[in-house]
């Protein structure tokens, strides 16, 4: 097996309110000492543990860290972030300098997205904490001790004021040879400190990722201000109408295509970024047809919760995505999400996927009798 990875020498996620790195999107995190930092400004992609794991990378070797996210998919024969992004580029310099930062600036976010969790949605951890953790056979979704002490303290001592986030300010006006900066969730457009770092960005590539889970006038506010600055949208979404109100819960389908339009009217970019889960797969052709003629569209893969993994479908659910992935077999992302349904699902995510929804639904009072009545069945509902 090849370990190797570009994106652990050019790629770096921070979470800003946890103080936690991710040496790619998909790496398990490691959390940074503040002392450490302030007496080595500029090393906020050279960690001992980024380089230790880079110098196993080149040795061919695992790292703990990467197998998190997707050696031990690879392992199964599943498909992993790694697989789907490779490229021919080869770095062997450990201390190569950063070229793409994410940034999270908080949890605040209004949606409770399905195959999200309380680590990176505030209103997901409001959720369990009112319901109780989903429990499902052998996986758990719950509320962790960070997360239950991070939502008592106030945006304001965790945002601006905080030594990370000015220390991070710092690194990105350090950060030689970096070309890009991406926003993540929570929910960015919520976070008053988002022009902060836009404005120290200024110059290099960046990029808001977004569920658009915010009002039409605080959009539109955003938008005023950025009017001059070329930054593109990353917005997240891949169904339509009832499909996309339950997969994304907290915004409504109008208020999305409405607020999509706004960013059109203004000027950026947009790109949808779409998570391919069994839920999604059921109506992303109405998506594609919706946007695919007019922006791009990448597919994710769900790897998180195995339940939500796009082979986890009952066969005539699988049998009719093969027939709209033929009819559109001149369109890439089809073909690519073809590959990810082969898999036989285990009766363990099949339990679990219908238990889930039955929790989820119920929790929201969001009614399901929509889905095809194959997969219901199928999930036991």
């Amino acid at each position: 097996m090849d370990y190797y990875c570009t994106s652990k020498f050019t790629e770096l996620q921070v979470h800003v309110q946890g103080r936690l790195l991710y040496n790619c999107c998909r790496a398990y995190p490691e959390r940074i000492d503040l002392n450490w930092l302030e007496k080595n400004p500029g090393k906020l992609f050279h960690t001992e543990t980024m380089i230790a794991d880079r110098k196993l990378m080149l040795e061919n070797k695992s790292c703990v860290s990467c197998h998190h996210g997707c050696y031990k998919y690879e392992e199964k024969g599943l498909m992993s972030t790694r697989l789907q992004e490779q490229n021919n580029q080869f770095i062997s310099d450990t201390g190569a300098p950063l070229k793409n930062l994410q940034i999270s600036l908080s949890t605040d976010c209004n949606m409770t997205c399905i195959y999200c969790g309380p680590e990176w949605s505030s209103s997901w951890h409001n959720n369990i904490k009112k319901n109780g953790a989903h429990e499902l056979i052998g996986f758990k979704v719950d509320n962790d001790n960070f997360s239950n002490l991070w939502a008592k303290v106030k945006q304001k001592s965790r945002s601006v004021d905080s030594r990370f986030f000015n220390l991070l300010l710092q690194e990105i006006r350090l950060a030689d040879g970096l070309e890009s900066i991406s926003f993540l969730g929570g929910e960015p457009l919520l976070n008053n400190q988002l022009e902060a770092v836009i404005d120290v960005a200024d110059g290099k590539k960046i990029t808001i990722t977004t569920g658009l889970g915010v009002s039409h006038s605080r959009l539109s506010d955003l938008l005023k201000k950025i009017k001059k600055k070329r930054i593109k949208f990353n917005v997240s979404g891949e169904t339509t109408g009832k499909f996309f109100e339950l997969i994304r819960y907290g915004t409504k389908w109008q208020d999305f295509k409405e607020r999509v339009k706004m960013i059109e009217d203004n000027g950026h970019v947009i790109e949808f970024l779409s998570t391919i889960s069994n839920m999604s797969i059921l109506d992303f052709k109405n998506f594609y047809e919706t946007y695919g003629n007019k922006h791009k569209i990448t597919i994710g893969t769900m790897h998180d919760r195995p339940f939500l993994m796009p082979h986890v479908l009952d066969n005539k659910s699988k049998q009719n995505f093969v027939l709209e992935a033929t009819s559109l077999h001149d369109v890439q992302v089809f073909q690519d999400i073809l590959k990810l349904i082969n898999s036989k699902p285990t009766e363990t995510d099949r339990s679990n996927i219908g238990h889930f929804i039955r929790q989820f639904s119920s929790r929201r009072s969001v009614e399901v009798n929509f889905l095809p009545k194959n997969f219901l069945k199928w999930c036991g509902l």
